[in-house]
């Protein structure tokens, strides 16, 4: 055997090795967000979240009007259309998460409502100097 193919038939078996060993691993969990359709209170009142502002995802079938209906008595600042039926919200008397879920919870037009959660520190977009 020659020194070039003796080096390819090291390479094969440490490849080989390699590709059996990662797939005996355990597989990875899903991100936590992407397994739970809806966030549970306990864990959203403890993320860091950006203060009066809300993401809402409305059913395909139900407009913007339904997000002043259910918290237009909280001070509308403004609502804007991120995309499909997601809308941030933001107020001017914040009730806070867990009230913001229980006043849609029986109501098929919502499908979601969660605080924007923080997950960068720099919010603004602006690079750091």
């Amino acid at each position: 055997m020659g020194r070039g193919t003796s080096i390819v038939l090291w390479g094969s078996i440490i490849a080989v090795v390699f590709a059996v060993s990662a797939c005996a691993q355990a597989p990875v969990e899903p991100f936590p967000v992407l397994a739970a359709a809806k966030p549970t209170p306990a864990r959203v009142e403890q993320q860091a979240r950006v203060p009066d502002e809300y993401l809402v995802t409305l059913a395909p079938d139900a407009d913007e009007s339904v997000i002043t209906e259910f918290y237009g008595s909280f001070g509308i600042k403004e609502i804007n259309a991120l995309g499909g039926e997601t809308y941030l919200l933001v107020l001017t008397n914040d009730p806070g998460p867990q009230e913001m879920e229980d006043l849609v919870r029986d109501d098929s037009r919502v499908k979601v409502v969660q605080p924007n959660i923080i997950h960068w520190a720099n919010r603004s977009g602006q690079k750091a100097q």
